[in-house]
């Protein structure tokens, strides 16, 4: 390839080296701004689900399905739009995700019954879910090596941080200005990010690499973070392009088989637990006995705990050649604490205590295996990949919240839903020790970090 400048250095060699600078550091910003409108309006049925559910006389179980509906939006969003991510770029993506979970976010305040509700929640959630993906591979790929898992987690983080807020400001809201509020809070600020994302967020470098006429824009780019080494940019070689060009099927290809079989296999069973415990604790928690403001605060507590245990698994992850083993511990530790929580219910603040570790072990080490997963797949697929295993994640997630209202409706109480939360938990974590065995036996008799190279 000749160059007017000398050559050495490739995008990745320049990102991994150069110190973390503004251009990324605003990516990054962006980015938690995103995941944390996507967690704020995700949760925001299930704060306003005592109140509906009252004024319209839904049973728990016809909510259920009101929960799942946001779910399978996420679904659908995160298989077509994590796909596409390879094909079209990330910052697209996740501008017209944003855009769409807004504005169906909204349209939710004018529901007035519950087939409206239903639809809209579906629309909403096919953006919610399809800017998970873009968004991830977009921290990712602008993250040093040495941080990427860090980076990355701090960016899921926004997700629980706006369940959080969400639960925070929903009671207020509420009292003041009705259940409708919380949705309009929740399409306002989507919106209005929007308008920041377009001139702003820049697109993925790791993206543009893949095809030649982006070089002028790669190297301007990669001047903003290194200027000495961007003058030796190198692009990918052209079999990258095949890579893009490939349908899901190579996820099951060249190596790739086993760790998106089974960290699929783990989220599924991770989001189904969570999504469980999440859209029925303020319900679960009101039938206890504590008022309508201690239940949220029983999903805050949770959200709070995932965002301190991922901080330290993502360090985990960036510092050790197989941390698998302690995403393990994490899920194996996470069924016992669920287990425990329902053995608190009537004490307040103990059930809180015991929430906000649900959230430390099960939501951390949720988060750190998303992180894990946009770390272990090579650029060219990282947006299917990631795509591919939040979809089937998620579907474990639409399952949740039905089953939760299926087995209330047969007259499980509270305390038994939480004991049947270790099983999931426990499953997850013995996935986890089938790739553990696999990247020992690389680590072995390979070199280097157990990650995949394509092509």
């Amino acid at each position: 390839m000749e160059s007017d400048m000398p050559q050495g250095h490739s995008v990745a060699d320049i990102i991994d080296e150069a110190p973390v600078g503004w251009l990324q550091i605003r990516t990054f910003i962006f980015c938690i701004l995103v995941s944390l409108l996507d967690g704020f309006d995700t949760q925001s049925i299930a704060f306003v689900a005592p109140s509906i559910s009252t004024e319209w006389g839904l049973s728990k179980l016809s909510f259920g399905f009101v929960f799942s509906a946001t779910l399978l939006g996420t679904v659908i969003g995160a298989a077509v739009f994590g796909v596409l991510a390879d094909r079209v770029g990330r910052k697209r993506l996740v501008l017209l995700n944003t855009v769409i979970f807004g504005l169906f976010t909204g349209a939710c305040a004018f529901a007035r019954n519950v087939e409206m509700l239903l639809l809209f929640r579906l629309l909403g959630g096919i953006g919610m879910g399809g800017v998970i993906p873009n968004m991830m591979a977009l921290a990712s790929e602008y993250a040093p090596r040495r941080k990427r898992a860090t980076i990355v987690t701090f960016t899921l983080w926004g997700f629980p941080a706006g369940a959080a807020l969400g639960g925070l400001a929903a009671t207020p809201l509420i009292a003041r200005f009705g259940w409708e509020s919380v949705f309009v809070a929740g399409a306002i600020a989507p919106l209005v990010l929007a308008a920041f994302l377009l001139p702003y967020l820049p697109e993925s470098l790791r993206f543009l690499e893949q095809r030649a006429t982006n070089r002028p824009m790669i190297v301007q780019l990669l001047r903003r973070i290194d200027p000495v080494r961007a003058s030796g940019a190198v692009l990918v070689p052209a079999s990258a392009e095949e890579a893009r060009q490939a349908g899901v099927g190579i996820l099951f290809t060249k190596g790739l088989a086993l760790p998106t079989a089974v960290i699929s296999a783990a989220m599924f069973l991770s989001l189904f637990l969570t999504y469980l415990l999440l859209n029925w604790i303020p319900l679960l928690l009101e039938a206890a006995g504590m008022s309508l403001a201690q239940a949220i605060l029983g999903t805050v507590a949770v959200n709070l705990g995932g965002i301190a245990g991922s901080y330290l698994l993502a360090r985990v992850i960036d510092n050790v050649a197989q941390p698998l083993w302690y995403l393990i511990v994490g899920y194996l530790a996470a069924g016992c604490v669920i287990a425990l929580t329902g053995r608190m219910v009537g004490s307040p603040a103990l059930v809180l205590m015991t929430l906000a570790g649900c959230g430390v072990f099960l939501i951390g080490t949720q988060m750190s295996l998303s992180a894990y997963a946009a770390t272990r797949f090579p650029p060219a697929v990282r947006g299917r990949a990631v795509g591919f295993i939040q979809a089937v994640g998620r579907t474990g997630s639409l399952i949740g919240p039905v089953v939760g209202g299926a087995l209330l409706g047969f007259g499980v109480s509270p305390k038994g839903l939480f004991a049947l939360g270790f099983l999931p938990a426990a499953l997850a974590a013995l996935l986890l020790v089938i790739l553990a065995g696999s990247v020992r036996r690389h680590l072995m008799f390979g070199q280097g970090r157990p990650h995949v190279a394509y092509p």
